[in-house]
């Protein structure tokens, strides 16, 4: 059998869908399962190892991909992305049964539609589509519907063969443009950046903190994409053993580099959600958005850093461009010695 998958939203909420590609898995061991994401992305799952085949599309390409794949035929169609495009794809691939999330708009595209509980975490909603077709996971919802864990162990994002050698990661660096970083000696990463300014710790404190873990003997590796590249190389030069590889490592390879470290510091981001893949120490500041809206950590060993007495927050499912009244206290007030207190806590 072949089955299909369909996000094509940023990144974490692709990898916050990994729970559920494993729950397909288990479901229907021996069928090829299919992905469906955002144009970028599909190295790092089909690294993972938990898809057979990875299409990757941009937005304005799910009308080309709907004639290319006309002819396929799929036995299940799983569709967590809830924009018109990809509904729209949905009708018009060839399957058995189409199951997404219920519009009310969206009743001619889909077979079977889940009322999407935005009570749950992120992850056990998505999980609401598999259990449309798997009894384990329809019995372990109904379970969680009762009595809700922070992370049950059939919904764990964490992957135990994620493990990589000093030589491996000594191999990635080799061709990278940086000189002096040594993965055999302890590391913290920081990943300061966010496609949102809003959701962004300030630069200067991520210096503050860099500056006293290098005073504490750790190197510092800045992580990030290629916009975020200068903001990286820029703390990179004000922390005394601070590496940007901002811009420098594939999605894939930053995972890798991240697997050795003591930790990872960041904002509500892609980063946060690789982490959790590790099972990481990770500490992550939470402004604009707040961890009710389902896209927290999914990850025991993160904390997560907010002021969780502002009448403001939220003020949006993602963040934005400009704080709406004009103060980032969200982000403002969290001060520099409660990061280092959570640091020597939990790294």
């Amino acid at each position: 059998m072949n089955h299909l998958y369909i996000q094509t939203a940023f990144l974490g909420d692709l990898l916050l869908s990994i729970p559920s590609l494993k729950q397909i898995r288990y479901w229907s061991p021996q069928s090829h399962l299919t992905l469906i994401c955002r144009k970028g992305l599909g190295k790092l799952v089909q690294s993972l190892g938990v898809v057979d085949e990875v299409i990757e599309v941009d937005k304005e390409g799910k009308g080309f991909l709907a004639k290319k794949m006309k002819d396929r035929q799929f036995h299940t169609i799983f569709c967590p992305h809830q924009s018109y495009s990809s509904s729209a794809l949905v009708k018009s691939l060839q399957a058995q049964e189409k199951i997404g999330y219920q519009r009310f708009w969206n009743h001619t595209c889909f077979d079977k539609l889940v009322k999407r509980r935005l009570e749950w975490p992120e992850v056990i909603r998505q999980l609401q589509l598999v259990a449309m077709v798997s009894e384990s996971v329809e019995v372990n919802l109904e379970a969680f519907s009762q009595k809700a864990t922070e992370i049950p162990q059939w919904a764990e994002m964490g992957m135990s063969h994620l493990s990589w050698s000093e030589d491996t990661l000594s191999n990635i660096l080799a061709g990278k443009a940086v000189s002096g970083l040594r993965v055999d000696k302890p590391y913290v990463c920081m990943a300061p950046g966010s496609v949102w300014e809003t959701k962004r710790w300030s630069a200067a404190s991520f210096k503050k903190v860099g500056v006293e873990l290098s005073r504490q003997g750790f190197q510092v590796v800045l992580l990030g994409s290629t916009d975020e590249r200068s903001l990286c190389e820029l703390l990179a030069k004000d922390i005394p053993t601070g590496f940007s590889l901002a811009g420098h490592l594939s999605i894939f390879e930053s995972l890798q580099i991240m697997s050795r470290s003591k930790g990872l510091l960041c904002n509500d981001s892609g980063s946060m959600h690789m982490a959790s893949l590790l099972h990481l120490p990770t500490i992550a500041f939470f402004g604009p958005t707040v961890q009710e809206l389902g896209y927290k950590p999914w990850n025991p060993k993160a904390l997560v850093i907010e002021d969780n007495h502002l009448m403001c927050r939220p003020c949006g499912q993602h963040g934005a461009r400009y704080c709406p009244i004009g103060t980032h206290q969200c982000m403002e007030d969290i001060s520099v010695d409660t990061v280092m207190s959570a640091i020597k806590s939990n790294f």
